[in-house]
């Protein structure tokens, strides 16, 4: 297999569609930042009660139009059972103090916020019970039954679905989790990611060593690409690993990595030179090629394979990236971090990049999908960063990400927008 696709989502989809996410944690109990691999039920209604959303006063049908002084006969208090009132009062001229989050009485068909009333205190000379009185302001009367109460229920039922197998636990979910009294859930294992580069003239620079040759390069790739996948709570830290150009060290470093990880990233060697071994020798490992060089710029040369040891064994994906700084980060971004979310299990794991605007999109096309980094200006609101070609490090550390033009494409937008991170 290796199929044309004309659009980056295409080709992702296509290896996506063969892997499955990696195993099952049972009983985890640090949850932020892991992917649920059961669904959560909520244990009981939710609310649990009907409960008041406002401070003020639960009173009576017929109430309201009652006028003068009403007694106050009682409160109610967050985190206590709300009181009994006997007929007699709650037929009569009291009404019932409130504050937010406290169960409403039986009977009490609203809440009148306090800002609606006169208050007036108890004072020295009333009766030792006696909580004070009210008056209804005019826009009492415009409330209707059932104001300013959450109902029993209106959030969730008792035994409904809260959180589906997929979802990834940030702050709101944990919060929901509490809610529902979940300590400890099983969760997809964290994902395992190798980062291979390759190449000869990456130097290798130690403490009190000579400084590396003009026709050497720093190995930034391996860093950057780790950055990358370090910012996902679901994964481990990456392991980094280097290959000179040589087929039977290639050979060797990717079959290593391919026994101890759920993912493969290499960078370079995968284009049309005589030394860029890394398509052959996947080939020759029993890798099978989903698309090799995609209608992309930059990062056409891009690989995506899968391998499976047998058929019993996981498929694993393999992205071969171009070896220019840019290119290898921005095919990162586009194309590793959603295949990592669908290994992680995460249900939404294809992303919804948002859409942003150009403020000056040039006069340039061409006919493929465009990658080009961008400078956030403003809410929606983006301009480029014109850089020197893939390999300038320099201007991509002045963006912020980068667009995604398609092909033949120069107007302003909206594109999507694709954040570092």
């Amino acid at each position: 297999m290796n199929e044309t696709f004309e659009h980056p989502d295409a080709a992702i989809a296509a290896i996506a569609d063969r892997v499955l996410p990696v195993g099952v944690e049972l009983g985890c109990e640090d949850l932020v930042g892991r992917v649920l691999a059961e669904s959560i039920h909520a244990d009981r209604d939710s609310p649990a009660a009907d409960v008041s959303a406002m401070d003020g006063y639960a009173i009576f049908p017929g109430q309201l139009s009652q006028s003068g002084e009403l007694n106050v006969v009682a409160e109610c208090v967050p985190g206590s059972p709300p009181p009994e009132l006997s007929p007699s009062k709650s037929s009569g001229s009291g009404v019932v103090r409130i504050f937010t989050g406290a169960v409403v009485p039986r009977g009490c068909d609203r809440v009148i916020q306090r800002e609606h009333t006169i208050e007036s205190q108890a004072t020295i000379d009333d009766d030792a019970a006696s909580l004070g009185t009210i008056r209804w302001k005019p826009q009492a009367n415009e409330s209707q039954p059932g104001l300013n109460i959450r109902r029993r229920g209106e959030n969730l039922r008792g035994g409904d679905l809260a959180l589906p197998a997929g979802t990834l636990v940030k702050s709101p979910q944990m919060a929901s989790l509490a809610n529902f009294g979940i300590r400890s859930a099983s969760v997809y294992s964290l994902v395992r990611v190798a980062i291979i580069t390759t190449g000869d003239e990456m130097a290798s620079e130690g403490d009190g060593g000579p400084p590396i040759s003009p026709w050497q390069i720093r190995n930034s790739n391996s860093l950057t690409l780790a950055a990358l996948i370090d910012a996902c709570s679901y994964t481990v830290i990456p392991t980094l690993a280097h290959s000179p150009d040589e087929p039977e060290a290639l050979r060797g470093v990717i079959e290593q990595a391919i026994a101890s990880h759920d993912a493969v990233l290499l960078t370079g060697g995968v284009s049309m030179g005589d030394h860029d071994y890394v398509p052959s020798v996947l080939k020759n490992m029993g890798a099978e090629t989903i698309f090799h060089r995609l209608p992309l710029r930059p990062g056409r040369p891009i690989l995506g394979v899968v391998y499976q040891e047998t058929s019993q064994a996981p498929v694993k994906p393999i992205l071969g990236l171009p070896g220019n700084p840019v290119s290898a980060t921005m095919g990162a971004v586009r194309f590793a971090l959603p295949l990592i979310a669908k290994l992680a299990g995460v249900s939404d794991w294809n992303p919804h990049p948002p859409l942003v605007r150009l403020e000056d999109a040039g006069s340039k096309t061409l006919p493929l999908h465009w990658m080009r980094a961008v400078r956030m200006i403003g809410p929606g609101l983006a301009e480029l960063v014109i850089g020197q070609g893939s390999g300038d490090l320099v201007s991509m550390a002045q963006s912020d990400g980068f667009i995604e033009m398609p092909a033949n494409a120069n107007d302003e937008g909206p594109w999507p927008y694709f954040a570092w991170s």
